[in-house]
């Protein structure tokens, strides 16, 4: 159990090492506390937050920097947390009032927006959907026997891709294929319809519509594969760079492919309630994060489905600002996330 001196004191090096990445004297302790107290009482207190490994030695100098022990007993006792209010939540929904005619277009900016706030890396993934349908598709034609498949999903993803026609075919002659699958296959579950391309099923009704339906089989299985892919939405991926300096050039590949991959990132990132979750280092549970932090809330959807956002970022950040910002975007997200439900 800490005295009141010790916490004081404790505070005081967190907040100085955040500002500033120095250890931390007693001198400078004497001069920003307001206790009449000397350095020598003060060394004696510091003392004792080392026995306790709240506070360590650092290498160059004679002060003393916060342990990972430390930055958790702050977070746990001292931190003083100031929740989002309605005026915080509408100035970040204002930011983006831009024209996102999608929800990844705006996760994506999201991301950047917070990543800019923080000179951390933000990551935002949408709910994980097993209900997800098929609403609409379509061709459209361009120029040299190109066209553009057009998938539409019932969360108002749009999924598209390119593909060239061949010879054989003629853009008109899929007419029959496009009607039935908007006929037979919208409101049907994606997984499902995929199940069906797997099958001989839905390749034995095509055929009775087009003689070689491989091609189109293929564009339309790519296109509906696409439809479900987990995707992260990442701001300011370079970032992590910063606090990775001791880290060799195998180990910085790693670490960005891990941030690319959405079920590494659930992974680590599991959170309920729609309180900040904050894990340190080790805390973590994978080896390539342990010289970071991370933050983690979710966001609700208006069908009650959650998404996440997360935070990657130095053990030293200013938790209290870093967490106000999370519980700001977290709920303007979950506002903005109606427009496009």
């Amino acid at each position: 159990m800490l005295t009141e001196r010790q916490k004081l004191i404790l505070n005081a090096i967190i907040y100085e090492y955040t500002q500033t990445a120095h250890a931390v004297g007693s001198k400078t302790l004497q001069s920003q506390l307001n206790m009449k107290v000397s350095s020598a009482t003060i060394r004696n207190e510091m003392a004792v937050l080392e026995s306790e490994s709240l506070i360590k030695k650092a290498h160059t100098s004679s002060g003393r920097m916060p342990s990972h022990i430390g930055y958790r007993y702050y977070l746990d006792h001292l931190m003083v947390r100031r929740y989002a209010t309605e005026q915080d939540v509408n100035a970040v929904i204002q930011s983006f009032r831009g024209n996102f005619h999608e929800m990844d277009d705006l996760l994506d900016e999201c991301a950047r927006t917070l990543s800019t706030l923080t000179d951390s890396t933000a990551i935002i993934l949408k709910p994980q959907r097993h209900d997800l349908k098929v609403s609409g598709f379509r061709l459209v034609p361009l120029e040299g026997h190109q066209l553009i498949a057009v998938l539409v999903t019932n969360d108002g993803k749009v999924t598209s891709q390119t593909f060239k026609l061949p010879r054989e075919l003629s853009i008109s002659s899929l007419d029959d294929m496009v009607y039935y699958i908007n006929n037979q296959i919208v409101g049907q579950p994606v997984h499902y319809v995929l199940k069906l391309m797997q099958s001989d099923e839905l390749p034995t009704q095509l055929s009775r519509l087009i003689q070689t339906p491989a091609a189109f089989l293929q564009l339309f299985g790519d296109v509906l594969a696409r439809s479900v892919v987990d995707h992260v939405h990442i701001g300011g991926r370079l970032n992590v760079l910063d606090f990775s300096e001791h880290a060799d050039s195998k180990d910085i590949k790693r670490l960005l492919e891990f941030l690319s991959d959405p079920s590494s990132i659930r992974r680590i990132a599991n959170t309920s309630g729609d309180n900040v979750t904050i894990k340190i280092s080790q805390e973590i549970g994978e080896p390539l994060l342990a010289p970071f932090t991370l933050l983690t809330r979710r966001y609700t959807m208006p069908n009650n489905s959650h998404g996440l956002i997360a935070l990657l970022g130095p053990i030293r950040m200013p938790y209290a600002r870093n967490i106000l910002l999370m519980d700001t975007f977290g709920e303007a997200l979950s506002q903005k996330m109606i427009e496009y439900i």
